[in-house]
């Protein structure tokens, strides 16, 4: 039980550093510094370090011939695709709105994980996902139903979402053979890699137009060792130690936590109905993953979607 509850504790820490990095994020991008080339340096920085670190500590395992091309699958799907995905989207939506589109993640996963491991899946997740929808809505679309966010800035946190749910069914299988550290740190390297290119013929050019200052070396710094590595060692050693879809679960502390943070350093205003946007996705979320009804509802909505046959 302490073990599971360190584990616990370190998923929120992971949580609360992912949250923050939104914010951090959006930071970076009033100094000048476009998506693919904060990607690329936090993916070459984090990637260096972890090389160093499990070099001198021993902890880097050798990559078995056949597991090659899964390590590759690994680092296309996240961080590349999703690093495409989530930097390119905040440059054109809040920080809030970002990560409530990420917090769907927990919502899709126990289906993805049944179609590829065959795990029991609550069918209550259908319920889980209206409910989140109705959250999403109420964030992205003002009091006229007017759409808030830009439509090319969700496209984006949408399909990091996708690449999200293809790291998941790829890391699960690694976890029970590599430890975190070794996944992390190949995840990284191939990723730097994959990503030098994207760098080159995009953003190459506006290394001379940034605004170079100490405090956006520490953001750059602390976004790639913490939001980029620590982060995702703790998110993948609770995959191997509670499961996927539990371990998944915590992406809900995600908007909660972005949108305080994106209130109290003055980058946002947070409105009654994108409060209760957050409160209801975040709901939409602990529902779908929930064997039991919520509220005394045991014979409503929850239970019917639980008898059908889906």
């Amino acid at each position: 039980m302490k073990g599971k509850l360190f584990i616990y504790l370190a998923l929120v820490f992971a949580m609360f550093v992912w949250s923050y990095s939104y914010v951090l994020i959006k930071i970076v991008y009033s100094y000048g510094v476009p998506p693919a080339m904060l990607v690329f340096v936090r993916l070459l920085i984090a990637a260096s370090t972890l090389m160093l670190f499990c070099k001198l500590t021993g902890k880097l395992q050798k990559i078995k011939k056949k597991d090659r091309l899964l390590f590759l699958l690994l680092a296309i799907f996240e961080p590349v695709l999703y690093y495409i995905g989530e930097s390119n989207g905040l440059m054109f939506v809040t920080p809030t709105v970002g990560s409530i589109i990420i917090a769907t993640i927990p919502v899709f996963t126990p289906f993805v994980l049944y179609l590829y491991y065959s795990e029991k899946m609550d069918r209550t997740n259908l319920f889980g996902i209206v409910i989140s929808f109705i959250g999403v809505l109420l964030v992205i679309f003002d009091d006229n139903y007017q759409l808030t966010a830009s439509t090319k800035g969700l496209a984006f946190m949408f399909f990091a979402v996708l690449s999200a749910l293809g790291y998941t069914v790829i890391i699960k299988r690694l976890t029970q053979q590599y430890n975190s550290y070794t996944i992390v740190a190949m995840q990284t390297s191939i990723g730097a890699i994959l990503y030098l290119p994207l760098f080159l013929t995009s953003d190459f050019e506006a290394i001379g137009q940034i605004h170079y200052t100490w405090q956006l070396f520490f953001l750059v710094v602390g976004l790639a060792i913490f939001a980029t590595a620590i982060a995702y060692i703790i998110f993948s050693t609770g995959i191997r130690e509670i499961g996927a879809t539990k371990a998944t679960i915590f992406a809900n502390l995600i908007p909660v936590l972005t949108a305080l943070m994106a209130l109290l350093s003055g980058m946002e205003l947070l409105p009654m109905r994108k409060l209760l946007g957050v409160l209801i996705v975040i709901a939409g979320v602990f529902l779908s993953q929930s064997k039991k009804s919520f509220f005394g509802l045991p014979g409503l909505v929850s239970n019917y979607f639980t008898k059908k046959n889906l």
